[in-house]
């Protein structure tokens, strides 16, 4: 028997929509979003940024969001990140709405126009998760990670770009959640998170072991892979959160044909390794942490069993 540990990374950081239809055309972004197995459609406000002070010391900046209390200020400073920000000289903001005093990311310069960094607060954040940019933040995170989920979906085999191409939920949900008002502004409300899978696989061996399945256990073939196992979890998460846009809901998940219930497994367990929260209702939730004993456990116990540790 096999017990699953699988964890959900971030394969490129969540991008807006407006952001996603832009990076089609970018390579890199594009090479680093063909890892992405899973992906969720979900909503939350643009935080929108605003310049308090460059100094040859650093650059500080507050971040808040329409119709929220939510307020942080995010400094970065040469001094923490020496190789990167080590001739700092100018700093601009960028704008992806009709709005021209609403700005989404920002862009930093060094020395004869050096480009150093262009990135949303999701990017900035997710760079400092990887210890990647020394950032210091004041005030509550929160709200500006929090995300309600309207769909939940699988890219196997297939970029998420193409996946998208034919999406037959992203136009229902455009219109109903009213994300495409007459000016177009709100169309950063509605954010992309690509996931990429990871699972380690642990195989107990009792004396009633096979011969046979002990030398698959010894080669690591064990019958299926992260193609299986993104499957299987796309249905898990749909079965946990049950978005309102995914019109089939795996209601008897772990049952499937081609995920893992026809694999014999002990332990399946699903969490995802990020700094977000995931709301599905008005008092459910599904939370992410960078720490594994912090985040939500999706799993099920015996192939039948279904839990969720939160």
């Amino acid at each position: 028997m096999n017990n699953i540990d699988a964890y959900l990374k971030f394969s490129y950081p969540p991008m807006t929509l407006y952001e996603f239809d832009q990076f089609k055309c970018d390579e890199e972004v594009y090479n680093l979003l063909s890892s992405t197995g899973i992906y969720i459609i979900a909503k939350r406000s643009l935080p929108i940024m605003s310049i308090i002070k460059i100094e040859e010391n650093g650059i500080m900046f507050s971040v808040s969001m329409e119709k929220s209390d939510s307020y942080m200020e995010i400094s970065i400073s040469p001094k923490d990140n020496p190789v990167l920000l080590h001739d700092l000289e100018a700093a601009m903001l960028g704008n992806n709405t009709n709005d021209k005093n609403k700005f989404h990311a920002i862009t930093l310069y060094g020395k004869n126009r050096r480009f150093i960094l262009h990135a949303n607060l999701d990017k900035l954040m997710s760079l400092s998760s990887d210890d990647l940019l020394k950032i210091h933040c004041e005030g509550d995170p929160v709200p500006f990670f929090t995300y309600e989920v309207l769909y939940v979906g699988q890219c196997t085999g297939e970029h998420i770009f193409s996946r998208f191409k034919t999406h037959h939920a992203l136009l229902d949900i455009l219109i109903k959640e009213k994300i495409i008002p007459e000016k177009y502004d709100k169309i950063n409300d509605l954010v992309i998170l690509p996931f990429r899978l990871e699972a380690d696989v642990v195989s107990v061996i009792t004396h009633e072991t096979s011969e046979e399945d002990f030398v698959k256990v010894m080669m690591g073939d064990f019958g299926y892979g992260l193609k299986e196992i993104s499957l299987d979890c796309e249905k898990a998460l749909i079965r946990a959160m049950d978005p309102r846009y995914n019109k089939t809901k795996f209601k008897q998940y772990p049952k499937s044909k081609d995920g893992l219930y026809q694999h014999k497994t002990d332990f399946v367990l699903y969490r995802i390794l990020e700094n977000i929260i995931l709301e599905y209702d008005e008092s459910h939730k599904i939370v992410g942490d960078s720490k594994v004993e912090n985040a939500s456990i999706i799993g099920v116990n015996d192939r039948q069993e279904f839990f969720i540790c939160s």
